[in-house]
């Protein structure tokens, strides 16, 4: 089962320098859910306290268990959102986002996670979703690294690579989602690239 998680920390008193402390053991356990394939795609939403992740797990026991009894922030973590996804497509993601990471400084680009929805009255999606995963992973204006519906909804979500916001513009008025509307746009942050930032606790010695 594919599953969407979005966590928010919960910091209880503590302080950014104690939470970055913790977050660097998160970043480490992190990084070991992507190499065994268990985490597809992990971010930070920007300028906001919370992460959000999309992954696989067996059984919905042990995606309880690796919530609640694994993660080294699981005291100071609080799952707003845990939503069980059909995968339309997804590229293979952390290789091409440490590509970008080295390309950032020469040409800067945005993430986003646009998640669109049909009537549900109207129970469009089976008879789109093939023709919108075929239209995502054409070349047009955004990068689109992974799409996938949500079970049981008339909603799907997608995470997207862009240059600017005429990009992310011309990809929301598509043809490909004139039937669906747009729920909602978060501007994302590489986790890994987080990571990086959390390790230095948000000290730069090149800031004004």
């Amino acid at each position: 089962m594919i599953f969407f998680s979005k966590m928010r920390w919960n910091l209880k008193g503590m302080t950014f320098d104690q939470l970055w402390d913790l977050e660097g053991e998160e970043a480490k356990a992190a990084a070991k859910s992507i190499e065994e394939g268990i985490v597809t795609h992990l971010y930070k939403a920007v300028a906001e306290e919370y992460v959000m992740s999309i992954g696989g797990a067996p059984t919905a026991e042990d995606f309880d268990r690796y919530a609640l009894g694994v993660l080294p922030m699981r005291e100071h973590l609080v799952f707003e959102q845990v939503l069980t996804l059909q995968e339309g497509f997804s590229i293979d993601v952390f290789p091409y986002l440490s590509q970008r990471r080295r390309e950032m400084a020469d040409d800067p680009r945005f993430l986003y996670f646009v998640q669109f929805a049909w009537d549900p009255k109207q129970r469009q999606v089976d008879e789109l979703w093939p023709g919108l995963c075929s239209a995502m992973q054409e070349e047009g204006p955004a990068k689109v690294l992974g799409l996938y519906r949500v079970a049981g909804q008339q909603k799907a979500m997608a995470i997207v690579d862009v240059r600017d916001a005429e990009a992310l513009n011309q990809l929301c008025l598509s043809p490909a989602l004139q039937s669906p509307s747009v729920e909602t746009v978060w501007l994302l942050r590489d986790y890994l690239g987080f990571a990086e930032d959390v390790e230095k606790h948000y000290r730069f010695d090149d800031a004004p």
